[in-house]
């Protein structure tokens, strides 16, 4: 129980001092090439933010039975927890601006994420033609994103070194998300605490992290657009990025990805969070404390 609570608090602070470092190195990215935080929060950041779902996924999906309900759950509860849990709990401290993300983005975002819920409402499973529509979202996606920024030109001092820092930050929040969250695991189950309550509440908070650290740490640095994109953009790469690579492996070892007959309540959760965050940012409605609370409370 020691060692585990040494490397929970080990792998926290490794999470935060290389989410720091991210937020630094993109911002720095941005400026060179004359791009908005935002986007800049909706990709490279949210890649990145978005690592300890990916490990998850593609563990659970080479498994001899791979585990379509962990990938499935680690999902919905991230992506939940993304904009409920994450944009709440920073909300207490700093008034989150929604409106500064692009109704472009508030599309997509609603688009993807509602054709992934469809899903569950009309199969039992994940069969390859639906594949085939995520793909269209995927490079729909890209196209988005290409037209996106500006045009790049490099100015003189920029050190393209940056990028294997930001790389090794990514990796550095991979390691930290993962011991956390694994030794996080251990002293809960050791403390008594169910295994269907670990899967739904701490799984979704602790691949969360990332989001949660980055959101407050930008704000922190005056940097509160970077930590929006971020949450938004990890919502959509946690189904064209994380989600998706785990159902083409399982499909691609010719085995079928179930749907859990518990999700449907999950899927609702989901929908009600999508459309609420996207309905703030329509009307430009900024998070303060009260909503703050709500959501905290949800």
């Amino acid at each position: 129980m020691i060692t585990s609570s040494i490397l929970v608090i080990s792998g926290l602070l490794l999470l935060l001092y290389c989410a720091d470092r991210m937020i630094m190195f993109s911002d720095t990215i941005a400026k060179e090439f004359s791009l908005s935080p935002i986007l800049i929060g909706l990709t490279v950041v949210a890649f990145g933010t978005s690592a300890p779902e990916l490990g998850i996924t593609l563990i659970a999906s080479l498994k001899d039975i791979p585990v379509t309900d962990a990938i499935i759950g680690n999902v919905i509860g991230s992506n939940v927890a993304n904009l409920i849990l994450i944009l709440g709990v920073s909300a207490l401290f700093f008034k989150i601006d929604l409106g500064k993300i692009k109704n472009a983005t508030n599309a997509y975002l609603f688009f993807i994420t509602f054709y992934f819920a469809f899903i569950f409402f009309i199969d039992t499973s994940f069969r390859f033609i639906f594949s085939i529509g995520f793909f269209i979202f995927l490079i729909g996606f890209i196209y988005y994103l290409k037209n996106y920024k500006s045009e790049i030109t490099y100015e003189e001092g920029f050190k393209r070194s940056i990028y294997i820092k930001l790389i090794l930050t990514f990796v550095g929040i991979f390691i930290g998300g993962t011991l956390f969250l694994d030794n996080s695991l251990d002293l809960f189950k050791y403390l008594g605490l169910q295994e269907t309550v670990i899967g739904v509440s701490v799984l979704a908070i602790g691949t969360s992290l990332p989001e949660l650290a980055t959101v407050i740490l930008a704000y922190l640095k005056k940097k509160g657009a970077i930590g929006i994109g971020n949450v938004i953009g990890s919502n959509i790469m946690n189904i064209l990025f994380v989600f998706l690579p785990g159902l083409l492996i399982v499909q691609f070892r010719g085995l079928a990805f179930n749907i859990p007959e518990n999700s449907i309540l999950h899927i609702y959760a989901l929908m009600l969070s999508t459309i609420t965050i996207i309905l703030l940012s329509l009307f430009k409605i900024k998070i303060g404390k009260f909503v703050a609370l709500i959501f905290t409370g949800s």
